[in-house]
């Protein structure tokens, strides 16, 4: 359930950066919104490959 949880975080996340992308393009998007982004890959990152360890 925790991975499921993370995983809809990180494509809220990324859609968000994308919409912002989009509505204003010539400005950078929050320094915010890409670190959670890049800690929520990281985080799902290592759950999987813990998960992918356990089934090994």
């Amino acid at each position: 359930m925790l991975i499921f949880l993370t995983g809809f975080a990180t494509v809220v996340t990324l859609v968000t950066c994308d919409v912002l992308r989009i509505r204003r393009p010539d400005t950078p998007l929050p320094k915010a919104a890409i670190y959670t982004a890049a800690a929520l890959l990281s985080l799902i990152c290592v759950s999987l490959v813990a998960r992918l360890i356990q089934l090994f």
